[in-house]
């Protein structure tokens, strides 16, 4: 792990960060009137509270297009390198993520894009790696998509380039399975002399290997806490085996309210706005993937309608945290004990709703003793 970020390195037992505000909708595919405007002014004041607030991260999702239907969820998306940058200017403690499509972004402007926010950050800049899955949006950029584990390979040597321009003064040359380059240099270095934390989201074996191998952080995903224990215990333990140290993290979507009965409304209240030719438009691009994280026909029927409010919050199906303070606190207590290092929340609206679970549920992680108090 590397040590430089202090907040995300070391820092509290259980971590939390914000996940997908820079784009419209979050993580929620509903047309409710109050679901989220991810508008820069709107993102600068949620920066600024989460920051204040102690939390750890914020992290972005790179999106190019929508998924149609009525909301059009995350049509309107802040490009996450400069979103990143600006919000880095405007906080002191967070890191905040730049999330980065391998394929899109050339490794040699990506290397200067991100020391550049480095710079601006004083070292709280953070790198999301992903290998895309969309294939719309490849074919929008009229890019060919790789093979599954290709695409990791790919990955691998991208993140060589970049990080051999950090780390090496002078001409140098690269040659490698996708890139080769001749003279390449770049100054300045990321801020401080130590690269920036990098996370990964591959689940499949080979975006797992990939994480292992280089990342700081995994996100990964768990139907429940208990289930996955024993595959973060696993991958935390093939990391230490190759002289690595990694967290593992959860994104969920959270409604917390002062009682069960409000939280029920809610949800409904969402479920009733679902946009549900949005979430097929996202399941035939999750089904039309191999060998990834596609989703079966079964799985799809069972989400939509086992539990209709996690799909519809939570990106089409990932972990669903809600309840009164007591319970949520409780649910994120159930995380760390299963070995996880942190969890990234979607909100249906980040600014009406974080200011009370900073409130109710923030005190009640710090008496279980898996957070610490804000040092002033």
């Amino acid at each position: 792990m590397n040590a430089r970020s202090s907040g995300l390195a070391e820092g509290n037992g259980f971590k939390l960060g914000l996940f997908g505000s820079n784009c419209s909708g979050g993580l929620a595919f509903t047309s409710v009137p109050e679901r989220w405007d991810a508008s820069w002014d709107n993102n600068a004041r949620l920066a600024l509270l989460a920051d204040t607030a102690g939390l750890e991260c914020m992290v972005p999702i790179a999106r190019w297009k929508g998924f149609g239907g009525e909301s059009n969820v995350n049509a309107s998306s802040l490009e996450t390198i400069t979103w990143a940058t600006g919000l880095l200017a405007k906080t002191q403690r967070m890191t905040v993520f730049g999330t980065i499509h391998v394929q899109m972004i050339h490794p040699i402007l990506a290397a200067k894009q991100i020391v550049t926010g480095d710079q601006v950050g004083h070292g709280r800049f953070g790198v999301n790696i992903v290998c895309g899955w969309r294939s719309d949006e490849f074919e929008m950029f009229r890019t060919e998509q790789y093979a599954h584990d290709d695409r990791y390979d790919f990955a691998t040597d991208w993140w060589r380039v970049v990080t051999s321009l950090w780390e090496r003064d002078g001409l140098f040359d690269h040659k490698g399975n996708f890139f080769s380059f001749v003279n390449l240099e770049s100054a300045p270095k990321p801020y401080g002399g130590s690269r920036p934390l990098m996370m990964n989201a591959g689940s499949s074996p080979a975006g797992r290997g990939f994480a292992i191998q280089n990342s700081d952080l995994h996100f990964d995903y768990c139907r429940t806490p208990e289930d996955s224990a024993p595959r973060i215990a696993e991958s935390k333990q093939m990391a230490e085996k190759i002289g690595r140290k990694i967290q593992v993290w959860i994104p969920a979507s959270v409604v917390c309210r002062p009682t069960q009965r409000e939280v029920d409304e809610f949800a409904q209240h969402c479920v009733d706005k679902a946009d549900w030719e949005a979430l097929e438009w996202q399941y035939q691009l999750y089904q039309s993937e191999t060998g990834s994280k596609g989703r079966s026909p079964e799985e799809i029927a069972r989400l939509r309608t086992h539990d209709p409010a996690r799909t519809v919050l939570g990106y089409g199906g990932s972990y669903s945290i809600r309840g009164t303070p007591d319970q949520v606190a409780a649910e994120i207590k159930r995380l760390y004990d299963a070995g996880l290092s942190g969890v990234a929340i979607g909100f249906v609206n980040y600014l009406s709703e974080l200011p009370y679970f900073v409130q109710e549920v923030t005190p009640r992680l710090e008496r279980m003793g898996i957070r610490k108090p804000i040092a002033n």
